[in-house]
């Protein structure tokens, strides 16, 4: 039976969609997330791979921080490998990046899907770096401690006139943050980091928290969840001005962010930190964060 690819647009899809994601990659994502993020952008690839009305994979391409490369990910169900579908979903992403003016692709796969290193490795991809995973349970995380002396911890949600002065940190510390390969770094415009922080059902204002020095912005710490009520979140950037490092301030962050977390009901935070990134990697062990499954980094040629 022919291969169909199809953008999700209904309840139905969107549920496929999550449990795909669940199956292959272990990540759970509530059907409103997986919505809002199809809706609200438009400018990248989401394709549900079909056969007649059964789920077999599905892939995502979106435009990345790195100029030349488009972020790419491919799945498909355990039974339905080997047959097709992986390299079929690879070339329609390989269009997309090509419609975007990218000449390459980069994702990530778990280190022990042997599988899916050989299905890259026999397209031609290398290992670009390794990302350690790593989770909290904020139930039992310590978050005492003094903060540094002549900073300010507030959120957006209290703050919502600081959004600007954020972006304006995250455009800096973002070109500091290790990619996979390449110089040609582009931040993110302010309306599209709005939309992945601020908007949506996983948008948690109230856990994100800023660091003031009287009313200049030195740093801050993002949180998204997987859905408007999951239990799971993610730690996005954690981003300090870099005349301000080494004073505890993003120790301090987090720690302001797991307790607004547990606050509003978030049972785990996961992060993830490039192999080189020894400081966060530090950092997130103090607080009580353990290792989850290492992420390799792959860097390779379009189809």
């Amino acid at each position: 039976m022919e291969l169909r690819f199809e953008r999700p647009s209904t309840p139905h899809q969107y549920e496929q969609w999550a449990a795909i994601l669940k199956r292959v990659s272990g990540d759970v994502f509530e059907v409103d997330e997986i919505e809002h993020f199809v809706e609200s952008d438009q400018e990248s690839a989401f394709l549900l791979a079909t056969r007649g009305n059964e789920p077999v994979g599905c892939g995502v391409g979106r435009p990345s921080s790195i100029q030349s490369s488009l972020y790419a990910m491919v799945r498909v169900l355990p039974e339905h490998r080997r047959q097709g579908a992986g390299g079929r979903i690879y070339g329609a992403l390989s269009s997309h990046a090509r419609v975007l003016g990218r000449d390459s692709m980069w994702g990530r796969i778990l280190e022990d899907d042997a599988e899916s290193r050989r299905f890259v490795r026999d397209r031609g991809f290398r290992e670009a770096g390794r990302e350690y995973e790593v989770v909290l349970r904020t139930a039992a995380a310590d978050v005492s401690g003094a903060r540094p002396e002549g900073i300010e911890l507030v959120s957006l949600a209290d703050r919502p006139d600081l959004e600007p002065a954020v972006h304006e940190v995250d455009c800096e510390v973002s070109a500091d943050v290790p990619r996979p390969e390449g110089d040609d770094f582009e931040p993110q415009p302010f309306a599209r980091w709005r939309e992945q922080y601020l908007e949506g059902p996983g948008a948690v204002p109230q856990a994100m928290i800023v660091a003031l020095s009287g009313a200049d912005v030195v740093g801050y710490t993002g949180l998204r969840r997987r859905g408007a009520i999951s239990p799971i979140a993610e730690n996005m950037l954690t981003a300090v001005r870099r005349q301000w490092r080494r004073r505890g301030i993003a120790t301090a962050l987090k720690r302001e962010q797991i307790s607004r977390a547990r606050a509003a009901g978030i049972e785990q935070i996961f992060t993830t930190n490039d192999e080189t990134n020894a400081g966060m990697r530090g950092v997130n062990a103090r607080l009580g964060y353990r290792p989850a499954p290492t992420q390799i980094v792959v860097s390779g040629p379009l189809a």
